[in-house]
């Protein structure tokens, strides 16, 4: 299992799009393989009124799961989970709708993350994408971010983004310092290169490297950000060719990690159905 957190600073530069652009990519990177975008953005998460435009039921999600409480939590998640595919290989766990729900699930969280460390669990055969919003929200889902094999800030490529991106690329590298690899766990998303600034002067303005690269394509991305219908031309646009860019590159980054970083645990903080479009 590979978990890898997408996350941002100011602003909404396609966290969420960028986690679904990856997750449609992922099985042609990732034969035989699946995998889960975790929506635990706790200002309010969009994969429920966007993506899925509302085709959610109350026992969906982490706000089910958190009801239901099940004994054997990596068991119990399936029950919460949602396919979008017939083959049920891209699966999706909404979030919360309201900020005022985040303070119950901190131990969700810390679960889950327990459930993504096993590798012999339930969800061994599962990478995990999760996206926690951006860095600093009240009641983050800290676990998740601690649990991660890669932590990647998104930003667009403007100046703005990067001097807003600076000071959380420096709170990630301290957070980091001491974990398992250290900071060669860390890295940004840039989306939309060269408009203006390309890679290099990014990485060199957050002081992390870029890891993938995800297209500015707005009529793409309406797709997956608020469940627009989808064309024949999808699957080869622009936003899709560099997602499938991305999911390659950074499945071969984690996967190099994990062979050369020793098997020490990182430090913690303290039925699936049909539903949505499906490009």
């Amino acid at each position: 299992m590979t978990v890898i957190a997408l996350t941002s600073a100011k602003g909404s530069p396609g966290v969420t799009t960028t986690a679904l652009a990856l997750a449609w990519a992922w099985p042609q990177v990732a034969p035989g393989r699946r995998v889960l975008v975790v929506d635990a953005d706790m200002a309010g998460g969009d994969l429920a009124p966007g993506y899925l435009r509302g085709a959610v039921s109350s026992t969906d999600g982490v706000l089910g799961l958190a009801a239901a409480r099940p004994a054997d939590l990596g068991a119990g998640l399936w029950e919460h989970l949602i396919a979008v595919d017939e083959s049920a290989t891209r699966l999706l766990l909404t979030g919360i709708s309201d900020p005022a729900q985040a303070r119950s699930l901190a131990g969700v969280w810390l679960a889950l993350a327990e459930v993504f460390a096993d590798p012999e669990g339930e969800l061994s055969r599962v990478d995990v994408l999760v996206d926690l919003g951006r860095v600093g929200t009240a009641h983050e889902a800290a676990a998740l971010r601690a649990r991660a094999d890669l932590v990647l800030l998104v930003l667009r490529s403007s100046l703005r983004a990067s001097a807003a991106a600076r000071a959380t690329g420096r709170r990630l590298v301290e957070e980091r310092t001491g974990f398992p690899g250290g900071t060669d766990s860390l890295g940004c998303v840039v989306v939309g290169e060269g408009q203006p600034y390309g890679a290099g002067e990014i990485a060199a303005a957050v002081g992390l490297p870029v890891r993938a690269r995800m297209a500015w394509d707005p009529a793409s991305a309406a797709v997956l950000s608020d469940g627009d219908a989808a064309s024949w031309r999808f699957a080869r646009s622009a936003l899709m060719r560099s997602a499938n860019a991305g999911a390659t590159e950074l499945l071969a980054h984690a996967t190099t990690r994990a062979s050369a970083v020793p098997t020490v645990p990182a430090p913690v903080v303290t039925a699936n159905h049909r539903a949505g479009a499906t490009p």
